[in-house]
């Protein structure tokens, strides 16, 4: 057997076999489908999209969506919010997630003073929260900034049964909207941390159909 007939049945072998290995490995952060986002119940009025993404290798899915998009143009100047929880394997099951992670996004020129947490609600109310880590992305034309905090489930299923919330990091606010409000209700009850029976103040539940 000569030489070169070795090596090319060697790089025949490698060739056919290294596509499975790829494949294998890129397995992680495989998007759910749409039909096996969890059930809400009771299903809530919004008109955002929430999105789950599997990781196979961690066995985990975490369950997202955004409340404030962002805008910086001129003298337009606010963050972005993107609320996530995460669980085991592709279906929620008990107990419910402990915490939400929140993910607040600023951008340059607007700096938060400080990295605190405030989520003001009812009267007077408040859960302060301190920053769980920081970092920074030097973008292609401009800083961002992103501060993360994990807030207990409970607490804030607190705050969300109220009609009125505000979310604080630095001297910078945003307010939730009756339908941010519900899709943050939405969120936590489709992993089981909304309680049962609660629903929408001043509206109708509705098939979301997401």
């Amino acid at each position: 057997m000569s030489v070169r007939w070795c090596v090319a049945v060697g790089l025949a072998l490698v060739f056919s076999v290294a596509p499975a290995s790829l494949r294998a490995q890129g397995a992680t952060g495989d998007p759910v489908p749409s039909s096996r986002l969890p059930a809400a119940a009771p299903r809530l009025v919004h008109d955002k999209r929430l999105t789950a993404t599997y990781d196979s290798v961690a066995d985990s899915t975490h369950l997202a969506v955004t409340t404030h998009k962002g805008k910086y143009f001129l003298t337009i100047q606010r963050p972005r919010l993107t609320w996530s929880v995460a669980y085991r394997g592709r279906t929620p099951s008990e107990p419910p997630p402990a915490v939400v992670t929140l993910e607040f996004r600023t951008q340059a020129p607007q700096v938060a003073v400080n990295s605190q947490l405030t989520v003001s609600f009812a009267a007077g109310r408040r859960l302060e929260i301190p920053s769980a880590g920081a970092y920074s992305d030097p973008g292609v034309q401009t800083w961002s900034h992103f501060m993360r905090f994990l807030v207990p489930s409970l607490e804030l299923a607190e705050a969300l049964r109220t009609d009125t919330v505000s979310i604080t990091v630095g001297g910078i606010t945003e307010r939730l909207k009756a339908d941010q409000i519900n899709l943050l209700r939405d969120l936590l009850a489709r992993v089981g941390a909304w309680p049962q029976g609660e629903s929408a103040r001043g509206g109708a539940d509705h098939e979301q159909g997401r």
